[in-house]
């Protein structure tokens, strides 16, 4: 079963008193709907973008945010006129979607260009790594469970990206730390075998987000199995 992606605005709601965002989690406008359409492998850029509802209430311009459909790398804006989306342009195509993505647009509020702060385009780089790599939606039996668990992953990429971009040039990757030594006192952790052999595992338990989705997932990972069907050989 294919479950719907979540996108930025539900990022927010599952953490909302966590990160400081550039754009608030409500208010402003609401109710644009934009309808992409796609370009066939292997470029799989943006071609269009249809207005299927213009919305109302935004208070300033929206960001424009392709989400999803396995591709990267477009650019859109949008235009308003009281209030209203009535034009949008593709600034570049993007490349690589094989589906067609889901275009999200802000409320109109807050800044996209704070860096202080998380913006949308943090959230939506994040997501993409969740969706691309490492999310296997057959784990999951609900929408639920798959959005609570996507999220969970999204948060972690988050983080390492935030870390990474502060370090910039002087950053440096880090394994899971077993022991700390501060002058006369050492602090151990005990990590389980199975967490502590596996590069992918033993990297989610680095934020509290990775671990999380850690805890979820690990049963899943445990005893699957799948049959196929085919004609026997006489």
């Amino acid at each position: 079963m294919a479950y719907i992606l979540p996108t930025v605005p539900d990022f927010k709601t599952q953490f909302v008193r966590d990160f400081p965002y550039a754009v608030p989690v409500a208010g402003g406008g609401v109710g644009a709907v934009l309808t992409p359409t796609i370009g066939s492998n292997p470029n799989g850029g943006i071609l269009s973008i249809a207005i299927t509802a213009g919305g109302s209430g935004y208070p300033g311009t929206p960001t424009v945010i392709a989400q999803g459909g396995n591709g990267i790398g477009s650019a859109i804006t949008a235009s308003l006129t009281s209030g209203v989306v009535t034009g949008v342009t593709i600034v570049r195509t993007g490349y690589g979607y094989t589906q067609v993505p889901t275009i999200y647009v802000s409320n109109g509020r807050g800044d996209n260009t704070d860096t202080s702060k998380v913006t949308d385009f943090d959230i939506a780089s994040a997501q993409n790594k969740a969706a691309s790599f490492n999310m296997t939606q057959a784990l999951w039996s609900s929408q639920a469970g798959f959005t609570i668990a996507y999220s969970l992953l999204s948060a972690h990429y988050l983080c390492e990206d935030l870390l990474a971009g502060g370090m910039g040039m002087n950053g440096k990757a880090e394994w899971l730390t077993q022991s700390k030594t501060v002058g006369n006192v050492t602090e151990s952790y005990s990590i389980p075998d199975r967490i502590l052999k596996s590069p992918y595992l033993s990297k989610l338990s680095k934020t509290t987000y990775g671990a999380q989705f850690l805890e979820l997932v690990s049963p899943q990972l445990i005893g699957n199995f799948a049959s196929f069907h085919r004609d026997t050989l006489p």
